[in-house]
């Protein structure tokens, strides 16, 4: 298990690796062709779609936290109670309902 691991981390580094190398090149070029107004405004840009999909990845996931996740736990804990089946039978039901809901809220 553990050199598996150390392999799929050692992927990542590489992949890494070339993304930054690829950066680095690109502010080369944008200097050596724009100037260092070129370098910061490709910068810039290039930051704020990073930030803008970072943004829109963790938004997604504390939408499904918030409209699924914790909706699923609280319906399928309320519903054991009043129905004969348990918690765990209940609970897949629950988050397939809230994921329809969800689909057709939006």
């Amino acid at each position: 298990m553990l050199p598996k691991l150390f392999c799929i981390l050692n992927s990542i580094l590489q992949n890494l690796k070339i993304l930054l190398d690829w950066f680095k090149d690109a502010n080369l070029y944008f200097y050596n062709h724009f100037g260092l107004l070129g370098q910061l405004a490709f910068d810039l840009v290039l930051f704020y779609f990073l930030f803008l999909i970072l943004f829109k990845i963790f938004k997604t996931a504390f939408d499904i936290v918030f409209y699924v996740v914790i909706p699923s736990l609280v319906l399928s804990f309320v519903t054991s109670f009043v129905l004969p089946f348990g918690f765990a039978t209940i609970l897949p039901i629950c988050v397939g309902l809230l994921i329809v809901i969800n689909i057709f809220r939006t």
